[in-house]
């Protein structure tokens, strides 16, 4: 889209916009570019669970990342402490913390096929 166009060939144009619309400051803390999923998802799929949209089942792969589940050791208030995927509800409790305007923005697919 246009702001991945921008991004690429004139990142000062989108800082001036936000600038301009008084939005520069503002942080925006992306799930998926924080957390590293692969590190807890790649290596299995034992209820061979299937894309919603492409209907075939989520591939798996061999590669020597560690992997951390919910209960993984060691343990802290039950949860695994080297699992990254058991932080959001901490992350967003910090967040709003530190930000008394923070908010969140959820983004998913017109249909929410996401959540089936």
């Amino acid at each position: 889209g246009m702001v991945a166009r921008v991004l690429q060939e004139d990142v000062s144009i989108l800082e001036r916009a936000l600038q301009q619309a008084g939005r520069w400051h503002d942080t925006y803390w992306i799930c998926a570019f924080a957390v590293n999923q692969h590190a807890g998802i790649c290596g299995g799929n034992p209820n061979h669970d299937k894309d919603p949209v492409l209907d075939v089942e989520h591939p798996t792969c061999d590669c020597a990342l560690p992997k951390s589940f919910n209960t993984t050791p060691p343990l802290s208030a039950g949860k695994s402490i080297s699992c990254e995927m058991n932080k959001f509800d901490a992350m967003m409790r910090l967040l709003a913390s530190r930000d008394a305007g923070f908010a969140q923005v959820i983004a998913v697919d017109a249909k929410f096929d996401l959540f089936s």
